[in-house]
């Protein structure tokens, strides 16, 4: 939602068959860049016919099993240190995809990781095999070593304008057919900004909607948002 720009980018590289073997998506928490880093994963390995995830081929399926034996995904904040990276990555690009074309490997707040460990890394970045690709998710890219950023192709995440939080949200409520008005969303889309949230991660949407499973309105809502403010 709001990353048309990275998107369009990426659609037209896999079109043209011009995939860079490795991606950082920076920017603030909650504006969708590990979602997509994940998209993306499943996108690359879908062996369906659509331009996007099928769903319904090999890959997506063992994607959506939650156990997927070409795209793993690693948290960098608990894997900090070189013997992690090592063991989590090094030692296993060797090893060709089972499922899908590549073996792909996400690694959340990348920029957490040690010096270290981004000196292990650096080899397998500067001569990647050619089944594997990176996917890099960070807040803080300027905490990421220049001999890192000069090897992958970084795509800056925006956040999401007021009015945009409010589409997605009016999206939501249709989906789930809730009717609702524009006072409620304005003041969930007014919060969600405030806490750098994706209106679906926000626990001030999600208790507005468990207070009234079938109508949201302006009063409803500022009662809620009075209890969740602190």
């Amino acid at each position: 939602v709001g990353q048309e720009h990275v998107a369009t980018t990426l659609q037209n590289a896999i079109e043209e068959g011009r995939v860079h073997h490795a991606f950082l998506f920076t920017g603030t928490r909650g504006v969708g860049k590990t979602t997509s880093a994940r998209i993306l994963a499943r996108t690359l390995n879908c062996t369906g016919e659509s331009e996007r995830p099928c769903g319904k081929c090999p890959s997506c399926k063992d994607f959506a099993s939650g156990s997927s034996v070409d795209i793993l995904e690693f948290d960098g904040a608990s894997n900090t240190g070189v013997d992690k990276i090592r063991d989590l990555i090094i030692e296993q690009v060797q090893y060709h995809p089972m499922i899908g074309k590549y073996r792909i490997f996400i690694i959340d707040e990348v920029h957490m990781i040690t010096g270290s460990a981004f000196n292990a890394l650096l080899k397998t970045l500067e001569e990647p095999p050619p089944h594997v690709i990176f996917i890099f998710a960070t807040t803080e890219a300027n905490k990421i070593p220049q001999t890192i950023l000069s090897r992958v192709l970084r795509f800056d995440f925006k956040r999401l304008s007021q009015t945009q939080i409010i589409e997605r949200l009016r999206f939501i409520c249709n989906e789930e057919g809730i009717t609702t008005d524009n006072e409620a969303l304005s003041i969930l889309a007014e919060k969600a900004e405030e806490k750098d949230e994706e209106p679906k991660e926000n626990p001030v949407k999600e208790k507005p909607f468990a207070y009234s499973t079938e109508a949201l309105s302006g009063p409803t809502n500022v009662k809620i948002v009075e209890t969740t403010s602190d």
